[in-house]
């Protein structure tokens, strides 16, 4: 979404209970002969579409329990040295030949302890090094580096929410496009509904997740943020210029 869409005014696939209930594959770890890992199988999703130069989307889904599937989002930058995954959503086998004509995954980013369902899927698939929030708990992943002050990608800043005590969260501004701002939950786009099931169309917007681009209901409870609290949490992605927005939902 551009930077003209509205302004500001949750969840995914965080939770332990939830795996359990989605349909699983099986691959052989190439670390280890004898070991097997299990990981989730690819959920319907679209197809890799270009937001600015070296930035790319791939609106995915998930199924949070029987009959409620909702969208989310993943986000590809494309580096110098090979491709930057955010909000890694398992792609089809067509999906997976469609991202290798981009590159070689080069680095994985976990924006927050709330979504993690196929980031080891991506660790054990292409081996890439793993960058995760600061003050993450999350031990889906074993992490290489932080995000803060470094960032993943050359030219870009990570931002932090202050004042917030849900759990661990940052988005990351690449230069691509005049500024492309990179979120998980904190800010979703809900202009549309796809991926959402009928059930989800129903249910979300009387959770409050409508009006295009908002600061989640359930990101705001988590953080225990409300009020003017919410602004200062968000003080960050106020105050840097951007052109382009990608979310985690959206």
């Amino acid at each position: 979404v551009h930077r003209d869409a509205p302004a500001p005014t949750s969840h995914d696939d965080g939770g332990r209970g939830v795996v359990a209930r989605l349909p699983r594959l099986t691959a052989r770890s190439p670390g280890c002969a004898n070991a097997r890992m299990t990981f989730p199988a690819a959920l319907p999703h679209g197809p890799i579409t270009r937001v600015v130069d070296g930035v790319y989307a791939v609106r995915g889904t998930f199924r949070m329990g029987p009959g409620m599937t909702i969208g989310r989002t993943m986000t590809i930058v494309a580096a110098p040295d090979g491709l930057v995954i955010f909000n890694a959503v398992r792609l089809s086998a067509a999906g997976e030949e469609a991202l290798a004509k981009l590159g070689a995954v080069k680095r994985l980013v976990k924006l927050s302890d709330s979504h993690g369902l196929d980031e080891p899927y991506y660790v054990d698939r292409y081996r890439p090094e793993v960058w995760v929030v600061r003050g993450s708990r999350s031990a889906r992943v074993k992490a290489d580096r932080t995000l803060g002050p470094e960032a993943p990608i050359e030219g870009a800043s990570v931002i932090d929410f202050p004042g917030t005590s849900g759990w661990a969260e940052c988005a990351v501004l690449v230069p691509n496009g005049g500024g492309t701002l990179i979120t998980c939950d904190v800010l979703q786009n809900h202009c549309d509904t796809e991926g959402a099931s009928t059930f989800a169309k129903l249910m979300t917007p009387l959770l409050g997740f409508k009006g295009g681009v908002i600061v989640a209901p359930m990101w705001r409870k988590q953080q225990k943020v409300s009020g003017e609290a919410v602004r200062e949490a968000v003080s960050g992605l106020l105050e840097r210029p951007f052109e382009n927005l990608v979310t985690g939902h959206g």
